[in-house]
């Protein structure tokens, strides 16, 4: 019997999609619920749980507990070892009771164990997906390329249909190319305009402080705004000439004034 690796890692994702009200066996896990079916080999490392479909093992070390009884595999089995190779319905019975339980790989088997001894049997060709093509039983992906399908994005459908989904496709994509086109040039035309109101406003400023610069030279050195009159600069001191000093005659001035004589005549010291 085949059985599965230990992935206590993905445990928890795997316990979210086992469909556990179809078996009676349960193995109950720390912290992730309980995997349900037919326990097929347990251990003091690991148990061994048969889902239906596969079989899942799991650490000891994180099993809760195990209640134990029995299921629906352990009744198709039973039911299974009552049929003869040739009790057709009881095998038709068996394979549809399978399906109802979901059990997949069980009910193959016994819709098989019809295909064995009546190869033609609708039922079970159709339960084991087959299609009936020309008076001949094939599968379906035979079935459905001799008609002319192609199987595109999972689906089966005509090649017309296919290429038309690629068209479509084609013009979702060139409009959405288009649409990032017309953003990015938008974004250089922003950029290109802001550089522009950038050198424009620039330029006033130099032209601001040009004309800042020339009334300043008009007002400190005489000039007008448009034109200065050259204005030569001193390089040498002026030699200014020295008169002689000529002595004033004492007659002409008078006599000399004591220091301490009022010139009013008030009092005299």
């Amino acid at each position: 019997m085949r059985k599965s690796p230990l992935v206590p890692v993905l445990l928890p994702v795997v316990l979210l999609h086992l469909p556990t009200a179809l078996f009676a066996d349960e193995v109950f896990v720390r912290g992730a619920g309980s995997i349900a079916g037919r326990i097929v080999e347990q251990n003091a490392a690991h148990v061994v749980v048969d889902i239906g479909g596969g079989t899942i093992g799991i650490p000891m070390s994180r099993v809760d507990h195990i209640v134990e009884a029995a299921t629906e595999l352990d009744e198709f089995d039973a039911r299974a070892a009552r049929l003869g190779r040739w009790d057709i319905e009881g095998w038709r019975a068996l394979g549809r009771w399978a399906s109802r339980q979901q059990l997949e790989k069980q009910a193959r088997q016994a819709f098989e164990r019809i295909l064995a001894v009546a190869p033609d049997d609708p039922e079970a060709e159709t339960a084991l997906g087959f299609v009936l093509l020309d008076d001949r039983w094939v599968p379906e992906a035979v079935a459905y390329r001799a008609q002319g399908f192609v199987r595109f994005e999972g689906e089966w459908m005509l090649p017309a249909e296919a290429q038309l989904r690629l068209d479509s496709a084609a013009a979702d994509r060139s409009a959405r190319e288009a649409e990032e086109k017309a953003r990015a040039d938008e974004l250089e035309q922003l950029k290109a305009d802001l550089q522009a109101q950038y050198d424009a406003e620039a330029a006033e400023d130099a032209a601001w402080r040009a004309e800042g610069a020339a009334w300043f030279y008009s007002h400190a050195y005489g000039c007008g705004l448009g034109w200065c009159e050259y204005v030569p600069v001193v390089t040498e001191i002026p030699v200014i000439p020295v008169v002689p000093v000529v002595p004033v005659p004492s007659e002409v001035i008078g006599p000399p004034v004591p220091r301490h004589q009022h010139h009013g005549g008030a009092w005299n010291r």
